[in-house]
C-alpha cells in the first residue's frame, strides 16, 4: 500500500506541475498580448514615434540636444 501512495503522490506532483506550466504559459501570453497590444494601439492612435528608424540624408548629425542648461547644475548632483 505504501508503494501505491508514493506513486500516486509522484503522479499528482507531475500532473500539478504540468497544469501549472500550461496555465502560466496561457496567462502570460494573454498578459503580454494585452499589454504590448495596448501600447502598440496607443502609439498608433497618437502617432508617437519612439525611434527614428528612417535616416535623414539632409541632417548634419543625429545627436539630440538635451537642453541641460535649463535647470541649475545642482539639481543633477543628487537625483535619487
Amino acid at each position: 500500500m505504501s508503494d501505491f501512495k508514493k506513486g500516486f503522490k509522484k503522479g499528482m506532483n507531475t500532473f500539478g506541475q504540468t497544469i501549472a506550466i500550461i496555465v502560466n504559459s496561457i496567462l502570460l501570453t494573454i498578459v503580454y498580448f494585452v499589454g504590448v497590444g495596448m501600447a502598440f494601439l496607443f502609439t498608433k492612435f497618437t502617432k508617437k514615434k519612439f525611434l527614428d528608424l528612417k535616416p535623414n540624408k539632409n541632417a548634419k548629425t543625429y545627436w539630440v540636444d538635451l537642453n541641460l542648461k535649463k535647470r541649475p547644475i545642482e539639481e543633477h548632483y543628487r537625483q535619487f
